[in-house]
C-alpha cells in the first residue's frame, strides 16, 4: 500500500518559515522510488539542520548504495528548526523525509548517523515528531527500527 506524502500540507505552511528551502527537496541526484516496489525501506537521517546534514558523506554514501540495491529504498530526513517544528506540531505534520516526504513512522529502519554528540536532542525530537515512541521497549512492529551509528553514536 502507496504512503502518500506529506508535501501537499506542508508546502502551504513554508512561506511562515525562515529557510523553507531546506523542505523542499529535489537535489542534484535525489532519488524518489516507488513505495510498493520496495521490499525494505530506510530513512537516513542526519540529526542536524538540512544545511549541515547534506553534505554528510557518510549519508550520502548509504543513500547511494542502498538505492542501487534491487528491493530497497532510502530516504533522508534531517533535524527541522524550531520555526517549522512548531508549526509542524500546530497542524498535526510528522517527521519527514525531504525526497518523497513521507512519513519518517512510515519506514522500517530509520538510521541515524551521529558525527557528534549534539545530535542526541535533535534526534529525540524526531522520533517525538514522527510519533515514535522515544523508549524502544515502546516500540512495536508498527514503528520502524532505529538504528544509530557514527562516530558518536556510542560515546558516554
Amino acid at each position: 500500500m502507496p504512503v502518500e506524502s506529506i508535501f501537499a500540507r506542508l508546502e502551504p505552511l513554508l512561506p511562515r518559515v525562515q529557510k523553507p528551502i531546506q523542505y523542499v527537496g529535489g537535489e542534484l541526484n535525489s532519488q524518489v522510488k516507488d513505495w510498493d516496489e520496495a521490499e525494505v525501506r530506510w530513512a537516513l537521517m542526519y540529526p542536524d539542520a538540512y544545511e549541515v546534514g547534506l553534505p554528510n558523506q557518510g549519508v550520502q554514501i548509504l543513500y547511494e548504495i542502498l538505492n542501487e540495491r534491487e528491493g530497497v529504498l532510502a530516504e533522508r530526513t534531517y533535524s527541522v528548526w524550531p520555526d517549522l517544528e512548531a508549526i509542524m506540531r500546530e497542524h498535526g505534520i510528522p517527521q519527514f523525509t525531504v525526497d518523497a516526504h513521507r512519513p519518517v513512522a512510515a519506514f522500517d529502519v530509520l538510521g541515524v548517523s551521529f558525527s557528534t554528540e549534539l545530535g542526541y536532542t535533535n534526534l529525540l525530537t524526531a522520533l517525538d515528531l514522527a510519533g515514535i515512541p522515544l523508549d524502544a521497549a515502546e516500540r512495536g512492529e508498527e514503528h520502524p527500527i532505529v538504528l544509530a551509528g557514527g562516530h558518536a553514536a556510542f560515546n558516554p
